[in-house]
């Protein structure tokens, strides 16, 4: 598996997943990443996974591809699966081919790039004709790389995210109580999550306006959770501190223990503009947990959430329904419940990461 590095991040963790899964299917997978390993890398290499990186000496390194092709040749039968990130399309190819790799797999891990609209630049499309197949994560997503990037459609393969379902499961009412003591959170508020990284196109914005609307109707009762870290937390903590939101608001950062800080959480939220979200493993996570969400309608959200069902969708950019979808899931238990475990139902038929796994191993026998 090439990547140029495993940050933290929904592509990097299906990687993650994919190379700690496959042994038990019979492959034997190694992960080489072009610049620094990242979190996720990290992760990989302390669970014995053989993870190459630093393989670029420099940000343009005209022999890279000569090197990589060396270590391509030693894999004889076997398959890249490069991930979309642009400088791993180039080289991967470019290895294969001088090694004689034949079977090749791009996964697709977004729809189009917040700065522009297509997910792939002028010089990856040089590149993309070299993959046999192309990995999409969702029926749209397959629709998004037919119509606008103008992939042949035989050439799709459609494998949905996976997530751990035995490590993101629902808490009892103990279970519930501990994790909000962890996190300092008083048992009877009402806790609200969003994990996703501080960037623009997550939209945080709306997340703290709709968090100053219920702080305003209910003083006291909510409390709302940002975890994640990025470019625009300063821009954040100035806008929480504007809306006077004090202890209402708690940002804690990065964190490897996502698992509790949903089971100490009573609704999560993703309220990113429509771009860039394709198949968001945050959305898996919460449902996973057993905990209702509320999502805009990006991506393929509509494919994974039956709104009213085992989730809630809203339009992007209105404020006043993420408020009221919050009140009315604090205001109703029941509904909360029920939502809740319908959506853990769902994770756990749907979108299991053994089912992700088992699913890629399937493309790879077919090729």
């Amino acid at each position: 598996m090439l990547a140029s590095t495993l940050v933290t991040g929904g592509a990097e963790r299906v990687v993650e997943s994919l190379a700690l899964g496959l042994p038990s299917l019979g492959y034997e997978p190694e992960v080489l990443c072009l610049h620094a390993p990242g979190k996720t890398g990290e992760r990989l290499i302390a669970e014995g996974v053989t993870v190459k990186h630093g393989l670029l000496s420099a940000r343009y390194d005209p022999f890279s591809t000569v090197r990589i092709s060396r270590m391509f040749s030693g894999y004889g039968e076997g398959i890249l699966l490069s991930l979309d990130h642009h400088d791993a399309i180039a080289i991967g190819i470019g290895a294969a081919r001088l090694a004689g790799l034949q079977r090749r797999v791009l996964s697709v891990h977004s729809t189009g790039l917040w700065d522009r609209g297509s997910s792939f630049t002028k010089l990856d499309r040089l590149f993309l004709g070299g993959f046999g197949r192309i990995v999409a994560l969702a029926d749209m997503h397959r629709d998004h790389l037919v119509d606008v990037e103008r992939i042949e459609p035989g050439r799709i393969s459609v494998i949905n995210n996976g997530v751990d379902t035995d490590r993101f499961t629902p808490a009892d009412d103990a279970t519930r109580t501990s994790a909000k003591e962890q996190l300092g959170i008083d048992g009877d508020r009402f806790a609200v999550t969003i994990v996703a990284a501080l960037r623009p196109e997550k939209n945080h914005t709306m997340f703290l306006d709709a968090a100053a609307l219920l702080n305003e109707r209910h003083p006291g009762r909510f409390v709302f959770l940002i975890t994640g870290s990025g470019p625009e937390e300063e821009k954040l903590r100035e806008q929480s501190s504007r809306l006077a939101l004090d202890d209402s608001v708690r940002f804690l950062g990065d964190r490897d223990d996502v698992d509790i800080i949903l089971k100490g959480s009573d609704a999560s939220v993703l309220c990113s503009f429509p771009v860039v979200e394709t198949f968001p493993l945050a959305v898996l996570e919460a449902m996973a947990s057993g905990l209702p969400v509320i999502s805009t309608s990006v991506g393929s959200v509509p494919e994974i959430i039956e709104n009213g069902a085992d989730g809630m969708i809203i339009d992007s950019e209105d404020t006043e329904s993420l408020a009221s979808a919050i009140e009315k899931l604090a205001d109703d238990e029941e509904l909360s419940a029920m939502i809740g475990a319908r959506a853990r139902v769902k994770a756990e038929n749907r979108y299991s990461v053994r089912g992700m796994v088992e699913s890629y191993g399937r493309l790879f026998e077919e090729m």
